[in-house]
């Protein structure tokens, strides 16, 4: 799908793509045809840059993502060895948590929730303060299981790139900027959020419903086409979708942007700081609850990850009777 928005998107470009110098020390190979010889433009180089430009999806290394966010890099950038070792170390714990966490999501409701056939995380049995509670616990955990996910997959690719495809260290930079520090919506969603579908977002929904309302419909419209692409990624389960709720939470958080917005044109001042961090968790996770549920519904917490279960690290953990008893008072 991401391919399909993309050709959408480019057939409407008045000026060709170019690789751009990403650092100082970049091999030649990653120059554009402007800066770099014309002889570097074979058949081969322009095959590597086509597969390129399907699958880099924040742009890096390219001149069509303007404006856009990158964090600034952690790991060592002195030799390929030293980053290679960092984000192998960061790969192996971001896949333990994601298990961990994957695991407290299932033992919630494992008959339910837990299972392929899904389950709601909304139990109408219990009192309205432990229900909402629970539902609150289970979906802040599934945001983070999302963040480890691309965070697995983000240093899987980098890996390969890397290692077989002899990529510059610097087309591989940080996907998130720890996004649980955001003490805006803005700042959560234009920075410290990953920027992977930022282009096509914006492309599709914010600058044509721009023409149309402004800086509401640039907001609007860049959350409904996050909305449709989430709701495509749910079908793929083949359990089906609920777009009212996935659409509500991408809506909604549109709507906090432009109450930001009013706020500073009120006050004079950004949101930020301490209040503004407890308004952006508030307002994320509380609508979140929506996604998750309709997550959880189509059975999207049934599966088994990656490893077989004898090597799950949940699996080791489930004998030590540490993780059940955390979740004993989210379980139904």
């Amino acid at each position: 799908m991401t391919v399909s928005m993309r050709s959408v998107t480019w057939s409407l470009q008045r000026k060709p793509f170019r690789r751009v110098k990403t650092m100082p020390e970049a091999t030649p190979q990653f120059y554009n045809g402007q800066t770099g010889p014309t002889a570097d433009r074979t058949y081969k180089r322009i095959a590597i840059d086509a597969w390129d430009l399907c699958c880099n999806l924040r742009g890096c290394g390219w001149n069509w993502s303007s404006s856009l966010q990158i964090p600034p890099e952690t790991r060592p950038t002195h030799s390929t060895s030293a980053f290679v070792a960092a984000t192998l170390t960061s790969l192996l714990a971001h896949l333990f948590w994601l298990d961990v966490l994957y695991y407290c999501v299932q033992s919630s409701a494992p008959s339910t929730i837990g299972s392929p056939t899904g389950g709601g995380i909304f139990d109408p049995s219990l009192p309205a303060a432990h229900r909402y509670s629970r539902s609150t616990v289970i979906t802040f955990m599934s945001g983070l299981i999302i963040y480890c996910a691309f965070q697995l997959s983000h240093h899987l690719a980098a890996l390969i790139g890397i290692l077989v495809f002899k990529q510059h260290l610097s087309l591989w930079p940080p996907l998130f900027k720890s996004p649980w520090l955001s003490t805006s919506l803005t700042q959560f969603w234009a920075q410290r959020w990953h920027q992977l579908f930022r282009d096509s977002f914006i492309s599709l929904g914010g600058y044509p419903l721009s023409l149309v309302a402004g800086r509401v419909g640039a907001v609007l419209g860049s959350f409904l086409i996050s909305a449709f692409l989430h709701d495509f990624g749910l079908r793929s389960l083949g359990n089906g979708s609920d777009f009212r709720e996935i659409c509500g939470f991408f809506l909604m958080n549109g709507v906090g942007i432009l109450l930001e917005h009013i706020w500073r044109r009120v006050t004079g001042c950004r949101v930020r700081g301490f209040p503004g961090w407890i308004w952006t968790a508030a307002w994320v996770v509380g609508w979140a609850n929506l996604l998750v549920d309709a997550w959880a519904q189509k059975g999207m917490f049934g599966g088994r990850l990656l490893l077989p279960v004898s090597l799950r690290p949940s699996t080791f953990i489930e004998y030590s009777s540490l993780v059940p008893s955390l979740m004993i008072p989210f379980k139904r």
